[in-house]
Parts: C-alpha cells; sequence; structure tokens
C-alpha cells in the first residue's frame, strides 16, 4: 500500500497512466520525461531540495507546473460535467426552518440580510484498486468533494439519475467559489486511501490465515516424506548404492520444501494499486444566506455576520463554518467576549479566559 503524499502519488499515477516516463533521484525529487516531451525535466515536492537542484522546478499546491500537470490529466482522464437543477425554496420557508437546524444561545438570534442562489460545484472521484496477492481482484471506490466547503459528502452520489441531471445551467445564477481541483483530490485520494488500507489489511489477514494453513500441511507433508526415505537408508545400509541415491532424493525433498514455502510467503504479500479512473464535476444549486447575530438580552454579541448555506437536495442546511476553526457544526455558543463559536472553540476560550 503506498504512503507517499498525494501530489507524489498523483505524479506517479498519471506518467505511468500517459506514457511517460519518472525515475526517482532522491526522495521527493524526480527526473520526469513527458509523454510529448524530447527532454527531461526535473521536480521536487521538496522546498529543501532546491539549494542542491537549481534547475529543479517546485511542484507544489498554486505552482503553474501543478496546474499543468493536472491540465495534461483533465485532457486525458474520463472527465463528465452535470447539473442538478433542484429549485431552492424562498427564503422565507428556510428562515422559518433555521431555528430547527441551527441551535444558537437562548438570546441570540439571526436576521438575514440577504439571500442568493449559486450553483456549488462538487467533484465525483471513482478511483480503482487491484488487489494482487494469491489472487487479483479490482475493486471500485468513489468519494464526493463539496468544493465550497472543501468537505466530503455522501447524499449525491445516489442521485446520479440521468432523469433528474442535464448537460446545461437551467438558471442564471453564477458558481459559487470553488475549491482547486488538486486541492478536492487529495482530500478524495485521501479518504479512499483510508477505505481501501482497512480493506487491505482485512484481506491480509484473510490470505495470511489461508497460507499459514498451507504452509503446516506442506510442512506436514515433506517431514513425512523425509522420513519415510530416512527408513529405507537406514534399511538400504550406509556406502550402498540405494543409500547414495536416497542421500540425493532427500536434498532433492528439502530443496522442493524451500521452494514451495518460498511460493507461498509470495502470495502472502499483498500489493495494492490505485489509480483514477472517473471525475464528473457535478453543479448544483444552493442559497447562500447573510446572517448577522442579534442580541435579544443584555449580553452582547459582537457583529460578524455569518454566511449559512441551505442545500435543496438534501432539504437542510449545511453545517456553519465556525467564525473562529472553519470547522462544520450546527450549534454556536457566545464566548465572553460576545463572539460566536463552535462548542469546542468556545470551550477553549473558557479554559484560557476563566
Amino acid at each position: 500500500m503506498s504512503t507517499l503524499p498525494a501530489l507524489e502519488a498523483f505524479l506517479r499515477e498519471y506518467l505511468d497512466a500517459a506514457g511517460g516516463v519518472w525515475e526517482e533521484v532522491e526522495p521527493q525529487v524526480y527526473d520526469v520525461l513527458w509523454p510529448d516531451a524530447a527532454e527531461p525535466v526535473r521536480l521536487t515536492f521538496d522546498p529543501d531540495a532546491l539549494p542542491e537542484h537549481p534547475a529543479a522546478h517546485l511542484l507544489t499546491f498554486g505552482s503553474s507546473v501543478l496546474d499543468e500537470l493536472l491540465e495534461r490529466a483533465h485532457a486525458r482522464s474520463r472527465v463528465g460535467l452535470a447539473y442538478l437543477d433542484d429549485v431552492p425554496p424562498a427564503t422565507e420557508t428556510v428562515a422559518r426552518q433555521l431555528h430547527h437546524e441551527l441551535r444558537l444561545p437562548d438570546h441570540v438570534a439571526l436576521r438575514l440580510d440577504a439571500a442568493r442562489p449559486l450553483y456549488v460545484t462538487h467533484t465525483l472521484f471513482w478511483f480503482e484498486a487491484t488487489y494482487t496477492g494469491d489472487v487479483r481482484e479490482q475493486a471500485l471506490y468513489s468519494a464526493t468533494v463539496d468544493r465550497y466547503y472543501g468537505r466530503l459528502v455522501r447524499h449525491l452520489e445516489p442521485l446520479l439519475d440521468e432523469r433528474r441531471l442535464s448537460d446545461a445551467r437551467l438558471w442564471p445564477y453564477p458558481d459559487a467559489p470553488s475549491l482547486p481541483l488538486s486541492r478536492a483530490y487529495a482530500v478524495a485520494r485521501d479518504r479512499v486511501v483510508r477505505t481501501v488500507a482497512a480493506e487491505a489489511e482485512s484481506r491480509s489477514r484473510e490470505i495470511g490465515a489461508a497460507i499459514a494453513r498451507q504452509s503446516e500441511r506442506t510442512v506436514r507433508y515433506f517431514a513425512d516424506l523425509r522420513a519415510e526415505l530416512r527408513e529405507r537408508r537406514e534399511k538400504a545400509g550406509a556406502g550402498s548404492d540405494q543409500d547414495e541415491s536416497l542421500r540425493l532424493r532427500l536434498e532433492a525433498v528439502d530443496r522442493e520444501e524451500a521452494l514451495r514455502l518460498d511460493d507461498l510467503r509470495r502470495k502472502a504479500a499483498l500489493r495494492v494499486d490505485l489509480r483514477l479512473r472517473n471525475i464528473l464535476h457535478l453543479k448544483a444549486l444552493r442559497l447562500f444566506l447573510t446572517a448577522q447575530p442579534v442580541a435579544a438580552g443584555r449580553a452582547p454579541v459582537r457583529a460578524v455576520s455569518l454566511t449559512l448555506t441551505w442545500d435543496p437536495v438534501a432539504g437542510k442546511l449545511d453545517a456553519v463554518a465556525c467564525p473562529h476553526c472553519r470547522q462544520p457544526a450546527y450549534e454556536l455558543q457566545l464566548t465572553a467576549r460576545g463572539e460566536l463559536r463552535c462548542p469546542a472553540c468556545a470551550d477553549l476560550t473558557k479554559q484560557r479566559h476563566p
């Protein structure tokens, strides 16, 4: 199972699939020959390696080299685009449901200042895992990334029905800000790698148990064979022609046992190869609401607006990004300074400022 960082693994996978060539000069430093190039280039994922390799290009998020690599991969891969045009509900309808979805302190309310529908891009990644051990098997795994929040989502894949999808947007609304494809890929691949690693561990245990049983039977078989040959040697007598022949057969039995056990050990070693097969960019409408916290009691509330999003497909409010740590939450608490935070951040603030 590969433990390479996502970008490094992606470079290798792309070149293997596209017919290019790569050579690891040293850890995180590669000589790469693109499929359509005549001369190799040197790439590195480690900024500290640049002084020793001044001609190398740094491959990292935001670099022009990575953008070029993604464009090449995008041009080769099976990439689709579809729209899911569920109509967002009226703002008034959403406002009435917000208090059921989002928990706020008793004396804090939200005033909705603006609402705007936008298309949010969700990218679905399909990966193919090949398990090679005593047998060779393949399996498909998928992961969907909400590229506005950078979160993994599960509810869209069951909706991939051509009767619900279209190849053009129905409404004249713009796209919401979107996480770069490279980062979405890293999120999806990390999720699939964890799933594949768990599956590989389970398969390894099963293969190991089966191989152990076969090895035990093999050892018993050759032990019985050796015992029989030794008994025949004793009856033949030392120094006889038959004794020499039986001695050579015993040596051959030892060699054959070692070969069979070595073959079983090789079969017990499970190899896993993971590669990207397909991508689908699914754009779905979402209602964006700007909300202002308002104090309904004496405790002050700092005037920090929140962006809430309502998902018409799921029919619910998306988890709110905590104004401090940006982690998703359906509950916000008020700190002593009048700041709204998720429960974890609010508890941390109380510990620092009792």
